[in-house]
């Protein structure tokens, strides 16, 4: 399945429409899909994480589209979806693209526009439906609320933990300051340099991109102040704001990324399209927003020291934070996703051989939290030791790879690798949107039956935590028997003599 995202990003409107699309991609990536992305020139230049997470991406042209995707390289390529997210590409453009045959996904949060699309996507906090009426296509179905904002799967994973350290009432003494990675409107240099010399907190950690007009100036006050740490685009955005005590931001696309981790906030408008959400978070009682045409250094100031005078209050505006988003809105995406592509399965596994475009999809799988909680080793691989791994192991005779297809589509990896003389150790990986399908042992019989078949190994061998149940069962299913005990793991093989004669 190809997915095609169409978002572009710059000093002007920010990263956030881009930074959104790639969660959804990488969502859509570890459920099987290839995707590829259609962006501005410059686009690249403001949002530096859209070339390095190893996304294919094209240059748009005068017509906001691709050559490649028409009559170029990959004209006669089958688009199953394209995903569109710009406030600038409206209408007009979407009926364009018709011409494809696959269905439209919309990202919007301003219900003032018509769009022709076949699926649209709002996570505007107490949006509904009812308020696309009228400016979208009778069949097009609307998913809308903050339950769907598209964050990245670290902010889920983090959540319980910084939840946790918030809800005891406690004296602030860290601040997260971001405005976006462009910071719309120059301001993070003022607002940090007054938390700095005001010297009450210990911590200032200010979050900028590489194209923002103000990054030397911010740098530099990093340099000059010990309370000041700069980052400049970091990987690691959900661990800096789950060990912060409140934020200063703007109540665009990581307003939700704080809700989620329960962190409070002081939010400026720099953008028309954020004053509603912006009155939405401070009903809900997630925010305090700084008023328009204020001296804003000031303005900050001034609710700061009523909070730290309650702090009860803090604790209040975390849980209440926590109640807007929880971190699984890609989730739900990728579901109404798949019912809208998807709209017959039968079931049917088919195997491959695992080639290097691969890579990244069995990274996801490694990477998912539930994969990693029963792995001999449950922490997570970085990209670039996985990619290492993956290209060493490809190319290596003593290690097989099959990639398991659902209905055509990959859905996990099922992988051997010779350990002793005629034994092969074995590992399977499903991807979370298959998983209690009863996919496993359908997928392990089908690919150690391959590597017998192959004439591979003449036993197979697994190690399975003692906790890890549902493995223990798949393995059973498949023919395996237990045939030895250790400390944390129980070992089960199949040999290739028993496979024959229960396939006899």
């Amino acid at each position: 399945m190809l997915i095609v995202f169409r978002a572009d990003a710059d000093p002007a409107t920010g990263g956030g429409h881009v930074m959104r699309c790639l969660t959804l991609a990488t969502e859509m990536q570890q459920r099987g899909a290839d995707v590829l992305f259609v962006c501005a020139p410059g686009t690249a230049d403001t949002v530096p994480a859209l070339t390095h997470c190893g996304i294919r991406w094209l240059e748009a042209d005068q017509h906001d589209w691709n050559t490649d995707l028409a009559d170029g390289g990959l004209a006669g390529t089958r688009i199953d979806l394209i995903v569109i997210d710009s406030y600038r590409l409206g209408e007009a453009f979407e009926r364009s693209l018709r011409r494809h045959g696959c269905p439209i996904l919309v990202i919007d949060d301003a219900p003032v526009r018509p769009h022709d699309c076949d699926l649209l996507v709002d996570t505007t906090l107490g949006r509904n439906a009812d308020d696309y009426a009228g400016l979208i296509p009778q069949h097009c179905r609307v998913i809308a609320g903050s339950p769907y904002a598209l964050l990245r799967s670290a902010f889920g994973e983090l959540r319980a933990v910084s939840l946790a350290r918030r809800r005891a009432t406690f004296e602030p003494a860290s601040i997260y300051v971001s405005l976006g990675l462009t910071d719309v409107g120059g301001q993070t240099a003022d607002i940090a340099r007054y938390l700095a010399n005001a010297g009450t907190y210990s911590r200032i950690i200010v979050v900028i991109g590489p194209t923002a007009s103000s990054l030397d100036e911010v740098v530099a006050l990093g340099e000059e102040s010990t309370r000041v740490q700069v980052h400049v685009d970091p990987p690691e955005i959900a661990e800096l704001m789950a060990n912060a005590d409140i934020a200063i931001g703007t109540p665009g696309t990581s307003s939700w990324e704080r809700c989620c981790l329960g962190l409070p906030s002081i939010q400026l408008v720099v953008a028309d399209n954020q004053r509603e959400n912006a009155r939405a978070l401070e009903q809900a009682g997630a925010a305090r927003i700084v008023p328009p045409g204020c001296d804003v250094p000031d303005t900050i100031a001034r609710i700061l020291a009523e909070l730290a005078r309650q702090p009860d209050e803090l604790a209040r505006m975390s849980r209440q934070a926590a109640k807007v988003c929880d971190g699984a809105g890609a989730q739900r995406v990728g579901e109404a996703i798949d019912a809208l592509v998807q709209q017959e399965r039968t079931g049917q596994l088919t195997l491959r051989r695992a080639t290097a475009d691969d890579a990244r999809r069995l990274w996801f799988w490694r990477n998912d939290p539930g994969a990693r909680a029963m792995s001999g080793d449950s922490r997570a691989v970085p990209w670039d030791a996985h990619s290492k791994w993956f290209n060493n192991r490809i190319a290596d005779a003593n290690t097989l790879i099959f990639i398991i297809q659902a209905e055509g589509r990959p859905c996990g990896n099922v992988r051997f690798h010779i350990e002793l003389t005629g034994t092969a150790g074995v590992s399977i990986a499903m991807a979370r949107n298959v998983r209690g399908r009863g996919y496993g042992a359908t997928a392990l019989v089908l690919a150690c039956q391959e590597a017998f078949g192959r004439g591979f190994c003449e036993r197979i061998e697994a190690r399975v935590k003692r906790e890890n149940l549902a493995s223990q069962k798949i393995f059973l299913k498949a023919g395996f028997v237990l045939a030895g005990q250790e400390a944390e793991f129980l070992v089960y093989q199949l040999s290739l003599r028993a496979a024959s004669e229960g396939n006899n």
